[in-house]
Parts: structure tokens; C-alpha cells; sequence
């Protein structure tokens, strides 16, 4: 079985509250790796050749980001541009994205209400790139009204062991 990657796309994960006990949950699986694109490119700078290496030796990508008005954050942005650009697009004809499960991991500091009915509807960008290289889309997993005061320190580490869950359900 391949491990399952996390690109996690928090600009500021030091101030998180949920993405960070997200992170932290998923760490503790050794089929999970966690790849922190903030962390790893400062500058925003994507190095193509590690990133494309990276996602042929998994099995599941999970793209896990708080939502910012109604998108991911900009890194992110710019790394599926990038890399699924790469990895569809590829000399060889390979599609190295065909096949393979792909699933979103979303935070939002509004509570769940503002979303009821409209969160796959701001997420269709994501979900069509999917489609488009012929991966397998996988039920979205999101985590609402984090704002600090709106959201309980054991509501998140419920949510983090559903999201475990969610991921072990979820390997390929």
C-alpha cells in the first residue's frame, strides 16, 4: 500500500488551531506524510522535480487548507497550478495524477451554516481539476467556524480524529 500525502497549505500554521491538530493527528499514521508547502517554500518557490517525485511515490493526495475567501490560499494556488500542470502535461504521456484518489481538507472560520449547500459549489474548481486528470475525487472533509472563542479545544480534537478517520477510510 502507498502512503497517503497531506499538501498542507497554511500560510501561518504557528496561529492555527484547527490545521495544526489536523496536522498533528495525521503525523502519528507512518502511512501518512504531511507536506508543509509553507514551510518547505518560504520564498514560493516550487522546486517541480521533488514535488512531481513526491506524488509518484504516493497513493492518495489530500489537499488540506483553510479556506480564504472562498479559496485556498495563494501557495496553494500556485502549487496545483504548477505541479498538476507537470503532472498531467508530462513528455512522456504519462498522466501521473490518472487513477489516483485526490480529496480536499478544508477549514473555515464561518460556521457550518454559511456553507450548508454552497460548500461544493465553491470548492467545483478543485473538484473539476480533479476530473480533468482522471483522478478519483473523494468526499470532501471540512471543519467549520474555527475562529478562536467560536470553536472548542475538544471540538478540534474530535474533528482531528474524524479526519483520521476520514483519511484511513480514504487509502488507496
Amino acid at each position: 500500500m502507498k502512503k497517503t500525502l497531506i499538501i498542507l497549505a497554511h500560510p501561518d500554521l504557528t496561529r492555527s488551531m484547527a490545521n495544526k491538530k489536523l496536522k498533528e493527528e495525521a503525523e502519528k499514521n507512518t502511512d501518512i506524510i504531511v507536506h508543509d508547502i509553507y514551510k518547505e517554500y518560504p520564498n514560493g518557490k516550487i522546486d517541480l522535480e521533488k514535488e512531481l517525485n513526491l506524488i509518484k511515490e504516493t497513493g492518495t493526495l489530500i489537499l488540506q487548507f483553510p479556506m480564504q475567501w472562498f479559496n485556498c490560499p495563494s501557495l496553494l494556488k500556485e502549487w496545483i497550478d504548477t505541479v498538476f500542470m507537470a503532472a498531467h502535461f508530462t513528455e512522456s504521456g504519462e498522466k501521473i495524477l490518472a487513477n489516483k484518489k485526490i480529496g480536499l481538507a478544508v477549514t473555515t472560520g464561518a460556521p457550518k451554516e454559511v456553507y450548508e449547500g454552497k460548500l461544493e459549489g465553491i470548492l467545483a474548481p478543485f473538484v473539476l481539476s480533479i476530473d480533468y486528470l482522471n483522478a478519483k475525487n473523494i468526499p470532501i472533509f471540512s471543519v467549520h467556524g474555527v475562529m478562536p472563542g467560536k470553536i472548542s479545544e475538544t471540538e478540534i480534537e474530535e474533528n482531528a480524529k474524524k479526519y483520521v478517520e476520514y483519511l484511513k477510510n480514504n487509502i488507496e
